[in-house]
C-alpha cells in the first residue's frame, strides 16, 4: 500500500507542471466527460410526457444560438387567471428532467418548471460551467416574466450538481426560497476527499464551489442530506449549511444513498412543508 501511495504522489509531481498549465482546458473537459453526462432525448417519453394534462412544452433561446427545452408543470389548485409560485428544478448529471414531471407528491399549489441542461433531452449545446450558470439566470428571466407565474415566488430547488446551479442562481436573482438536496460545499472539497493523494485543489481550483457564495445568501433554504451518500458525503452537504448566510433548516434521510432520494416519501413531505412555509398567510375577513 505504501509503495502505491509513492508511486501515486511520484506521477502527480511529474504531471502537475503540466496540468496546472492547461487548467483552462483541462476544466472544460472535467464539465463535458466528468461532472456532466449529457442524457439524450427518449422520444416515447417525449412523446409521453407532451399528452399529460397540465403540462407545457417550453423552449428557451440563448443568446449563442442555444435553445433550452424543458417542461412546465402548471399547478392543479391555480385559478383561471390567477399567478402561480414557482418551483424551478435543476437536477442531477444522470438525467433528463422529464422523468420528474410525474414523480412525487408535488404540493398542488405550485407550478414546477424542468428545464434540460444543454445536451440532456432536446437542449442543444455542449454542457459547461458558464453555460450552465448564464442559462440558469435565463431560465429564471423566462419564467419571472411569464403573467401567469408570480415573480414574487420563484423557489429554486437543486440536486446533486444542481445545487450548484442553484447556489449561483440564489447569488444574482431574488427568490423566495432555496432547496438543496444532496448537495456538496465545493467540487474541489469532494474531490480532495476521494483522491487525497492528488492535487485536486490545484485542478479543479475555485470552480463549482457553493461555499464560497453561501455566506452573501440572505434566502431561505431547506437541505436534504442523504445519511448513506457515497458520491456527495454527508459532510459536505453539512458544510455547505453551516456556510449559509440565511435562515436554513436541515433534514437528514438516514440509511439513504444518492441515488434513493426522490423514492422516499419524506423527502417530498420536507419539501411540501418548506414551501408552504413560504405560502403567504390568508387571514379570514372580519366584520
Amino acid at each position: 500500500m505504501r509503495l502505491r501511495q509513492a508511486a501515486a504522489l511520484f506521477l502527480a509531481a511529474l504531471a502537475l507542471p503540466l496540468l496546472v498549465a492547461g487548467c483552462s482546458s483541462l476544466g472544460e473537459s472535467l464539465d463535458s466527460a466528468l461532472l456532466f453526462r449529457a442524457r439524450p432525448a427518449d422520444p416515447e417519453r417525449i412523446a409521453k410526457v407532451a399528452r399529460l394534462e397540465g403540462v407545457e412544452e417550453v423552449r428557451i433561446p440563448s443568446s449563442d444560438g442555444v435553445t433550452l427545452h424543458g417542461w412546465l408543470k402548471r399547478a392543479p389548485s391555480a385559478a383561471q387567471g390567477e399567478r402561480m409560485p414557482l418551483v424551478i428544478v435543476f437536477g442531477g448529471v444522470a438525467r433528463e428532467t422529464s422523468w420528474m414531471i410525474g414523480w412525487g407528491e408535488k404540493p398542488p399549489a405550485w407550478g414546477w418548471l424542468m428545464v434540460n441542461y444543454r445536451g440532456y433531452g432536446l437542449s442543444g449545446g455542449v454542457p459547461s460551467e458558464q453555460a450552465v450558470v448564464e442559462d440558469a439566470k435565463r431560465i429564471y428571466d423566462y419564467a419571472a416574466a411569464r403573467p401567469d407565474i408570480d415573480a414574487s415566488r420563484i423557489v429554486v430547488l437543486g440536486r446533486s450538481l444542481g445545487s450548484y446551479v442553484a447556489v449561483t442562481l440564489a447569488s444574482s436573482r431574488p427568490l423566495a426560497g432555496v432547496i438543496l438536496a444532496t448537495p456538496f460545499d465545493s467540487i474541489a472539497a469532494v474531490a480532495e476527499e476521494r483522491y487525497p493523494y492528488l492535487p485536486m485543489g490545484l485542478l479543479v481550483g475555485s470552480r463549482y464551489d457553493s461555499a464560497a457564495l453561501a455566506p452573501t445568501i440572505r434566502t431561505p433554504a431547506l437541505f436534504v442530506i442523504a445519511g448513506a451518500d457515497d458520491v456527495t458525503p454527508p459532510g459536505h452537504g453539512e458544510a455547505l449549511a453551516r456556510a449559509w448566510g440565511g435562515p436554513k433548516s436541515l433534514f437528514t434521510l438516514p440509511d439513504t444513498g444518492h441515488r434513493g432520494v426522490e423514492w422516499r416519501g419524506e423527502y417530498w413531505v420536507q419539501i411540501s412543508r418548506f414551501l408552504r412555509s413560504l405560502e403567504p398567510v390568508r387571514h379570514a375577513l372580519t366584520r
